[in-house]
């Protein structure tokens, strides 16, 4: 499924469970503010999660039983489905956004990242502070401007011009990985309303899985190539997460090239940023 019909897909999931999620809560909450408002005791506020998760959760405060609080240090981790980022990829050649002669193959329209994470494991040390490694996938998408094909098994990359008859109205890269985040996380305490203000950061790794070229033209309809592409084996860097109750911005920069075993395209690097939910 292409990530433009994926996303809708997801975030149309996310609100329809987040709609019954809060429902629930809302109810639940209604519930124990009746029996507290009998003991003369006022319900506490809780902040709706944009997330699933099966395993062992990462619970705030208390227990179910409000009598016995949290022990530090405890671990949670299982299948989930969350932090998921949404935003722009922009390539860095030589520290500039401007790309040079040898990479112009590589200039785009318009370019977005999308990732999630779903398996995760960590340790909350305190009410403040936990540590995680996560599990997810990330695509970078380049709508490339110039009509040039990157040949498959070449090494170092090579491109060629396309048919100028073809008259191609599109003309996709994408790049797709399995990330493997490491991340440390801060939040303050918990506000009057029930909500917190985040604060991660920490090393965003991960392993190609593929890249691909979607061409799409009126002599040749549409068309699909699957290679390696030299893009980045292995590719690492930091990032940073800042946000507030289930929402917040992210920054991630890959240290390494995007591409390798390609002189001609040393330093040319990728930069992503947008927004992040189920933080």
């Amino acid at each position: 499924m292409k990530i433009k019909l994926l996303l809708p897909a997801i975030i149309f999931l996310f609100v329809g469970l987040q709609a019954a999620n809060s429902q629930e809560n809302k109810t639940k909450e209604e519930n124990k503010e009746g029996t507290a408002g009998q003991d003369g005791k006022a319900g506490k506020k809780k902040s709706a999660d944009i997330s699933i998760n099966f395993g062992k959760d990462d619970k705030s405060d208390t227990l179910d039983n409000e009598n016995k609080k949290v022990r530090y240090p405890r671990s949670f981790g299982g299948i989930t489905f969350t932090r998921v980022d949404w935003g722009f990829s922009r390539l860095s050649d030589e520290g500039s956004f401007t790309l040079s002669d040898d990479n112009q193959f590589m200039s785009y329209k318009k370019s977005s990242n999308f990732g999630f994470d779903v398996a995760q494991y960590g340790i909350r040390f305190t009410d403040r502070f936990k540590v995680y490694l996560s599990a997810g996938f990330e695509w970078n998408y380049w709508r490339l401007k110039n009509d040039v094909l990157l040949l498959q098994d070449q090494t170092p990359i090579e491109t060629e011009n396309l048919d100028p008859d073809g008259k191609f109205k599109k003309n996709v890269f994408t790049s797709t990985y399995l990330r493997l985040p490491l991340t440390f996380e801060l939040r303050s305490h918990q506000l009057n309303n029930g909500k917190r203000v985040k604060l991660a950061f920490g090393a965003m790794t991960g392993v190609l899985l593929k890249g691909t070229q979607r061409l799409k033209s009126d002599k040749y309809g549409k068309q699909k190539f699957k290679d390696t592409y030299n893009l980045q084996t292995f590719q690492y860097g930091p990032f940073v997460r800042l946000g507030y109750d289930n929402f917040g911005i992210f920054a991630k920069y890959y240290m390494n090239d995007l591409f390798e075993k390609s002189p001609e395209q040393e330093n040319l690097r990728n930069l992503a940023f947008g927004l992040t939910l189920g933080f």
